[in-house]
């Protein structure tokens, strides 16, 4: 898998966002303003809802964010994603 990541100005309150690309690699915009340890928890809890496809799932938004925070699934192996910076 192939994860694009942007470092680039996001509206106040969001850390992250994520959108499924046509090529079938993901790119990933996280805050610029956010500190390196904050960054690093918003990129992991953006890899989990790739790795859990939560883009194809129908349940609502807010739901899943809940599940995912509830869960463990953040303590996951990283190992098959290539990542690709870009600061804009």
């Amino acid at each position: 898998m192939n994860v694009n990541i942007i470092i680039t100005q996001l509206e106040p309150g969001i850390d992250a966002v994520t959108t499924p690309n046509d090529d079938g690699t993901y790119t990933i915009a996280i805050n610029n303003k956010l500190c390196e340890e904050r960054a690093k928890k918003a990129l992991l809890h953006e890899i989990t809802h790739i790795k859990k496809d939560d883009f194809s799932s129908f349940e609502k938004a807010s739901l899943l964010e809940r599940m995912l925070r509830e869960s463990d699934y953040l303590n996951q192996e990283l190992e098959d994603i290539n990542f690709y910076w870009n600061v804009i």
